[in-house]
């Protein structure tokens, strides 16, 4: 860990610890170290980095449990004005059994508008996984993403076939920004195939564009089943 230079207040303590977990040094389910080593790392009082623990914690950065230790969050950057859970956390939430099918995952290169949109030259190869996520085996959601390989190191067909894209980027690269955009749109002949509705009806899709600090990840298009119910809070 780094020291703040000068007088180490809460909001310096926060800062470095909010780095740590932003970086990836501290991931998902990491237990971090006790308040009165913290204490002594920054000099301070145990009282100062309660502080900084406990904003990180409302947050949402942090799980604090009584004699179980602090813990990062197991999604420690879904705080945003609309809450983007796990799908799988999502289907099983709402009572249903999740289930997951990978449909294809390949190295391609997406619309020009997609790579200029993140800042990239027009022919940049991208991770396009296609998937289907299914409530009580009953077509639910349908995901088209496209990822950057150098961003997502060590992801392979192997692991996707396993593994939905969502869960091993939060284990590996959460994301640290987003954009989110919410339509109505008739879906893509083989998105409609896959969530058994006529090509005409129209589903709802959510795209989302995130970044790992100034790095961009990808972009995710979600297609939803008709039917499907959006819910968040302010």
């Amino acid at each position: 860990m780094t020291t703040p230079t000068g007088k180490a207040d809460w909001k310096a303590i926060r800062g470095d610890l909010l780095g740590r977990i932003q970086s990836g040094i501290w991931k998902p389910g990491d237990q971090i170290p006790r308040e009165v080593e913290l204490a002594e790392h920054y000099g301070c009082t145990r009282s100062t980095v309660g502080r900084a623990l406990r904003d990180l914690a409302t947050a949402g950065f942090l799980d604090r449990k009584r004699k179980g230790g602090t813990t990062v969050s197991a999604n420690p950057v879904r705080k945003a004005p609309l809450d983007v859970p796990i799908i799988a956390e999502a289907i099983r939430k709402a009572g249903h059994v999740p289930g997951y099918r990978l449909l294809n995952a390949d190295r391609l290169r997406p619309n020009p508008d997609l790579s200029v949109a993140l800042g990239l030259a027009a022919d940049t190869v991208f991770w396009f996984i296609a998937a289907l996520h299914l409530a009580d085996d009953t077509p639910h959601q349908v995901e088209y993403r496209w990822l950057l390989p150098a961003t997502v190191k060590g992801l392979s067909r192997d692991i996707l076939e396993k593994t939905p894209a969502d869960e091993w980027l939060l284990r590996n690269v959460p994301l640290t920004r987003a954009q989110i955009a919410i339509e109505a749109t008739t879906p893509p002949a083989q998105v409609a195939d896959a969530l058994q509705v006529d090509a005409a009806t129209p589903t709802l899709l959510i795209t989302r564009t995130s970044w790992r600090q100034a790095r961009p990840i990808g972009v995710l298009h979600l297609y939803h089943a008709p039917g499907h119910r959006l819910m968040t809070g302010i």
